[in-house]
């Protein structure tokens, strides 16, 4: 069977033009196509068991609002922008300062709002420092649900972002805030927290190198020993202190703990001081009246760790009575 020549140039013409659009189409693909790409993920967790978050977070979006002035101290009330979050919080100020401030984020512990912590934030401001004292997510005016451990752990095993790990996160762009601050001296920076938030606090500073240290009050970590479920291994260790604690080093730590903490014992917070690296200080209160938390009898170990961590010197407005 014969092939006519003018048949045989049609197909060939055909073919050529099927394979001019498909060279077409692969240098340039449909525009549906490019936004069905995977898009990278702000967050992960590495094989160790270590949270991260990229280094260059971006310029934190915030709002300041006068709340008040008490005779050296003026305070302003900030909410900032934070993964589909406003976070609430105070910032308290020296009226007048000879130089750039050291920046102290102060992250409450579970359930503690941040108008509790308001006048311990004007003691340590009054010694010449800045501070921003923050409501952690569900708790005041940031809204949140605060989920338990398993659904936390739900949401990693589905590749969700845990709430745990919002609150690092939260605590990092509060460090951002204080950090590019007019008023802030960037080199000294640091996080404090008690219970919850001292937790927050070392896996914070930890993950951030430029961090300028951490003061963890009635807190400790997990004290994990590992179990069955790698996965859940791995998401128990990314929220455990003690994993973090090597990392701090060589930013101080100062740990502050009270003898008749029923909530966090004594010794629960000496096995997680015990895996920091130098350098690093324990100051244990020996008071009948400060069980958890932060408490007054804290004043006076406050003073010197701030000396110690960010360098406070000679501006102590606080009288601490001799004991």
């Amino acid at each position: 069977m014969k092939i006519k020549k003018t048949h045989l140039y049609a197909v060939v013409v055909i073919l050529v033009l099927a394979a001019a659009a498909f060279f077409i189409y692969r240098a340039y693909p449909d525009k549906n196509a490019e936004q069905k790409l995977p898009v990278p993920k702000e967050w992960s967790v590495d094989e160790n068991g270590y949270l991260e978050y990229p280094s260059d977070r971006g310029a934190v979006l915030f709002n300041r609002e006068n709340y008040g002035q008490e005779e050296n101290l003026t305070v302003s009330r900030i909410i900032f922008k934070s993964k589909g979050a406003d976070i609430y919080g105070f910032l308290v100020l020296p009226t007048s300062a000879a130089e750039l401030l050291p920046g102290i984020v102060f992250l409450p512990g579970a359930g503690v709002g941040k108008e509790i912590r308001l006048d311990m934030a004007k003691k340590i401001a009054g010694l010449g420092a800045a501070v921003l004292v923050i409501d952690q997510r569900g708790t005041g005016e940031t809204i949140g649900i605060v989920p338990s451990l398993d659904e936390d752990y739900a949401a990693f095993a589905s590749g969700n972002e845990p709430f745990q790990h919002l609150l690092v996160y939260d605590a990092l762009r509060a460090y951002d805030l204080m950090q590019s601050a007019p008023f802030t001296d960037s080199g000294r920076i640091m996080l404090a927290g008690e219970s919850l938030g001292g937790r927050i606090a070392i896996i914070a500073a930890a993950i951030e190198p430029h961090i300028n240290g951490v003061l963890a009050i009635s807190t400790a970590g997990l004290d994990f020993k590992g179990g069955p479920n790698q996965s859940r291994n791995t998401f128990l260790e990314s929220i455990d202190a003690d994993h973090y604690m090597p990392l701090l080093a060589p930013r101080r730590l100062v740990m502050m703990h009270s003898a008749y903490d029923q909530i966090v014992p004594l010794n629960s917070a000496a096995k997680t001081f015990s895996k920091a690296e130098e350098p690093k200080q324990f100051v244990l209160v020996n008071d009948t009246s400060c069980g958890h938390g932060y408490c007054d009898s804290m004043d006076k170990g406050m003073v010197d760790a701030l000396d110690y961590l960010v360098d406070i010197r000679s501006r102590t407005l606080i009288t601490i009575p001799e004991t």
